[in-house]
């Protein structure tokens, strides 16, 4: 009897914690507000939210950023990306590396943990220049 009890203690103490599901990725029709998106490849993307490194994104190499951008929401962990229905891939590519983007939309698709945004207003700031920060201190 008391192997019976300790062996259902061990398997509700299991189940009390065991880890928390992903962030939840928005629903198709959904409305998004994205505020300081960190523009960078997918696979950077999915090993930052996995991991919850930011470094991931900031020592993405170039050559991942080549086959396709997308938005990582650092604050709710989500990964967007953005149709190209109103935002051009060059736009993109200014933020990429250390800029941002910030934009307002709603959801056209969801692909497992990306979500399809078609952007309605929308404003990217630029990576800074190298040697932009020199003399500051």
């Amino acid at each position: 009897m008391r192997a019976l009890l300790i062996a259902s203690v061990f398997v509700l103490s299991s189940f009390a914690y065991a880890a928390p599901a992903g962030p939840a990725v928005p629903d198709v029709d959904d409305d998004v507000e994205v505020y300081s998106g960190q523009v960078t490849a997918l696979s950077c993307a999915l090993q930052a939210r996995e991991k919850g490194k930011l470094s991931y994104i900031e020592n993405c190499p170039l050559a991942e950023m080549a086959k396709g951008l997308v938005v990582y929401d650092v604050t709710e962990k989500i990964v967007y990306e953005i149709s190209t229905k109103n935002v051009y891939r060059y736009e993109l590519e200014k933020a990429a590396g250390g800029g941002s983007i910030d934009f307002e939309g709603t959801v056209a698709g969801v692909k497992g943990v990306v979500a399809t945004v078609d952007v309605e207003e929308y404003s990217v700031t630029a990576r800074p220049k190298a040697g932009a920060f020199k003399g500051c201190l």
